[in-house]
């Protein structure tokens, strides 16, 4: 029988959790924590990789910066999650821009053109 809760997802949870604390104050890079919140971890089944999306408040040009920020500070980023998480081996963490936060305020835009435009 399939575990209900698989390790990836407690460890994508995990990891999701400690980078919140570690943006609000741990993280020395100017250029990261800016207006920024982690969104979504995803985990790899072989525990190896993670993809950490964020949400940054701000232009494309802040995005990337904010993006720079977070790929500079790599490496504190997995020795600060190795002594928190109580893993043989730390995935990998690659850093990406979530848009849904943009998506969803377009669709809302949209959706009530429509609606002003039917009434």
């Amino acid at each position: 029988m399939p575990h209900r809760f698989p390790r990836s997802k407690r460890v994508a949870d995990q990891i999701k959790k400690e980078l919140a604390v570690m943006l609000m104050g741990e993280i020395r890079d100017p250029r990261a924590g800016a207006l920024m919140t982690v969104m979504h971890v995803d985990v790899s089944q072989d525990l190896r990789h993670a993809k950490v999306f964020v949400s940054v408040m701000g232009d494309e040009d802040e995005k990337q910066t904010a993006l720079e920020g977070l790929k500079s500070a790599q490496g504190f980023i997995r020795t600060t999650l190795a002594g928190r998480i109580d893993m043989r081996r730390v995935p990998e963490i690659h850093f990406l821009i979530d848009h849904s936060l943009e998506d969803r305020s377009k669709i809302e835009m949209l959706l009530s053109k429509v609606k002003r435009s039917e009434g």
